[in-house]
């Protein structure tokens, strides 16, 4: 614990919540559940959590910095990194260096749980905000975006929130053949570790399903479209026969747009780029805690996104 003037500073705990809770509330105006921000944050299952940091003004909470703890993988070489998600600051409180004090106290923690380096997708704020806090750049990912010509009664579901109507279509279930097909690339680049306990860990607080097609694989989300997470296709010619047939059932479902984020040096990219032109997406940002990390031997996946 930290104490900056009047402020105190903390490492999260499962009792900080209610807090968090509020200020997502009060900053953003969004409600969201304390058992979903319990659920994201319940890294227990990699044997590290709560690598966030939280601000009290008189016991107010005033300020937040999240970070969850991954673990990637290659060639059987494990390590682990933070992503860093959530963070906000009361409006009242701004432009005190509360942002600055909260990830530097978060970075501390990080260290001394063996991670490896930090990293975001950055929108426009957390590029301007990671600036003064000496992250480094590395690539933007590439977003292909498929297009399917139908009722878009899909984003109707989503809206009146009956996303689980899709389990009667999709598998929710990954088998191991699909997990050793997904996991491919780490075999010559660091990958998240795809394993029963983090699909588990996504489960708890967002639906997910698997698709097979023609030898093809994909980890799915589906909010009004369907975002593609993790994928694998044998080749170029089994993945556009498995685009179309997936197409197909996006069609009779009212689901307007199949959506891929992937690494622009992944074996997907190159693939996808045989049935759409790719467009810019977030710009990977990171800051290394460890000498000789390079994160050219990294690739990273829309899945990898705290809200995927």
């Amino acid at each position: 614990m930290l104490y900056r003037n009047t402020y105190r500073l903390k490492r999260l705990e499962k009792s900080d919540f209610p807090a968090v809770k509020k200020l997502f509330w009060e900053v953003f105006n969004k409600r969201v559940s304390l058992e979903y921000l319990e659920n994201k944050y319940n890294t227990s299952y990699l044997g590290v959590e709560f690598i966030c940091s939280i601000a009290y003004y008189n016991n107010i909470p005033v300020a937040f910095y999240g970070a969850i703890p991954q673990k990637f993988i290659k060639n059987g070489h494990e390590i682990y990194v933070a992503h860093a998600c959530d963070s906000y600051t009361m409006p009242d409180h701004q432009r005190k260096g509360l942002h600055f004090q909260l990830a530097k106290f978060a970075y501390n923690i990080m260290v001394k749980n063996n991670i490896k380096f930090v990293y975001a997708f950055h929108s426009e704020n957390t590029y301007f905000s990671t600036k003064k806090l000496e992250w480094k750049e590395h690539v933007p990912l590439q977003r292909f975006h498929i297009t399917v010509k139908t009722l878009p009664f899909g984003k109707v579901l989503n809206k009146i929130g009956w996303n689980n109507f899709y389990a009667l279509f999709f598998n929710q279930k990954v088998s191991q053949n699909a997990i050793e097909k997904l996991m491919q690339e780490k075999k010559s680049k660091h990958t998240q570790l795809f394993t029963p306990e983090f699909i588990s860990y996504k489960n708890s607080f967002k639906k997910h399903y698997c698709i097979e097609i023609e030898g093809c694989v994909f980890w799915i989300k589906i909010e009004a479209i369907i975002h593609v997470g993790l994928s694998y296709a044998p080749s170029e010619i089994a993945l556009q026969k498995a685009i179309k047939k997936l197409k197909r059932k996006a069609f009779l479902l009212g689901i307007t747009e199949l959506l891929f984020q992937v690494d622009p040096k992944s074996v997907i990219a190159s693939q996808l780029k045989t049935i759409v032109n790719p467009k810019k997406s977030w710009l990977v940002g990171y800051l290394d805690f460890a000498p000789n990390i390079n994160l050219n031997n990294f690739t990273f996946t829309y899945s990898d996104l705290d809200t995927f």
